[in-house]
Order: C-alpha cells, then structure tokens, then sequence
C-alpha cells in the first residue's frame, strides 16, 4: 500500500488535509498525518518526524506544512517519490530578497497580538484565510482550527517568521504539484515563481477568485488533479 503524510497549515488541525483522499479515488493508498504542534521545536519535529515514517510515497504540506516539507526533503530525512504544496511561503517575512511578504512590522504585531489574545487572533487569522475567495462560506464552514495549545502555536508561527526557503537546496526534489489561490491575503501568490524557478520538475496550479485554502475553496478539483497527478507519477 502507498502512503501519503499530511502537514498541514499553521494554526490548523493537524489531520486537515486527509479528507482530500477520498476512500473512492484513493482506496489503495495509506494517509496519515504529523502533528508538528506536539513538538516544540524545529529539530525535535525533524528527529520525531524520522523516526516515524521510513518510505514515504508523497508528502503534501498546506502553507507552513509546505514549508517544513521542503526542509524535510532538503535535508534527506525523507526522499519521497512525489510532493504536494498548498500555498506554501517561500518566505513570509518581507526583506530585500522578497518584496510581496508580509511586513515585519505586521508580523511583529501578529505574534504579539496572538500572545495576548490567541483565540482572537487565531479567529482573525482564519478571516485572511477567506478574503477573495468565491467560496468563502464554504471554507468558513470547514475551517479546522487548533487553539488548545498556544506555546507551541507561539513557537511555529515564530519559525516560520524567521525561516527562509532561500536557505535550503532544492537539487534533489521530486516531481511537485503545485496549488496556490491567486487573491491569498497570507501568502502572496507570486511567491510560487520562486518554486518554479528552483524545483526542476513543478506542476503550478493556480485558482481565480481564490484566497489561502484551495483545496477547501477547490475541493473537487484539488482532488482529481491529486488523483491524475498520482495516476502520471505513481503507476
């Protein structure tokens, strides 16, 4: 049996992404997913992670989730066949190597905003979420958010302010499907060019009237290309 791991996004329930696989297309595929949450930092997640899985077919990652599994690759922990990005930042943090980001003043204000207030804070986080998106009721409606645990949710949204995918090689990625919305108030979506411009092999997928959850807004149409994506790569 194949199998899939799941990371999923900043602020969200850890096991958010598993609905995309369907038992109807995915019967023949195992789908678990990592609750980095349950670690307190980013060299723990990285031990915890290897110990855990060994043969991994794809990993698929929404926005920091995309991100630490592009660290994961990177540093050879796991060498899965396939990867799936949702709305990954390259960068989050605005500095002179990327312009479309948020700024540092912003975030600073954000982090301190959720320490002193995180179930408000993680509320307006999950509003950005919608913003130009065609579905928003839909995504309101199947947003999973994870507040039980703020030191850790304080300690990520710390990493992924100061992380950068500049700093990591991406020489031996695999073949990457790639999903962005192109009205994300979170991560901008010019940011996939900068995975385009470092993966060899990047299917870019990117949705009109569409904000940071594609594959909530989308949900149909993430899954068949999942599905034809693992049909071209996998069989």
């Amino acid at each position: 049996m194949r199998e899939v791991v799941c990371l999923s996004g900043w602020g969200q329930k850890f096991d958010s992404l598993e609905y995309i696989f369907d038992h109807h297309h995915f019967s023949d595929f195992k789908v678990s997913s990592y609750n980095y949450f349950s670690n307190h930092c980013v060299d723990d997640f990285f031990c915890e992670f290897s110990k855990t899985y060994k043969n991994i077919d794809c990993i698929i990652g929404w926005s920091l989730g995309g991100q630490l599994a592009s660290r994961l690759i990177a540093k050879k922990i796991i060498k899965p066949k396939l990867l799936i990005l949702i709305a990954p930042p390259f960068q989050f943090v605005k500095n002179s190597k990327i312009k479309a980001a948020m700024p540092k003043n912003s975030y600073q204000d954000f982090l301190n905003n959720f320490k002193a207030a995180p179930n408000k804070t993680i509320k307006k986080f999950s509003i950005l979420t919608i913003i130009n998106d065609i579905n928003s009721k839909n995504i309101i409606q199947n947003l999973a958010l994870e507040n039980s645990n703020n030191k850790s949710l304080i300690y990520w949204l710390q990493e992924l302010g100061r992380f950068s995918c500049f700093d990591i090689d991406f020489d031996n990625f695999p073949s990457t499907l790639y999903f962005h919305g192109i009205g994300d108030m979170i991560v901008h979506n010019s940011q996939k060019d900068y995975f385009k411009e470092k993966i060899r092999d990047l299917t870019d997928i990117s949705f009109e009237k569409c904000g940071h959850a594609p594959h909530i807004s989308k949900e149909k149409e993430v899954r068949n290309y999942i599905y034809e994506f693992f049909k071209q790569k996998l069989y």
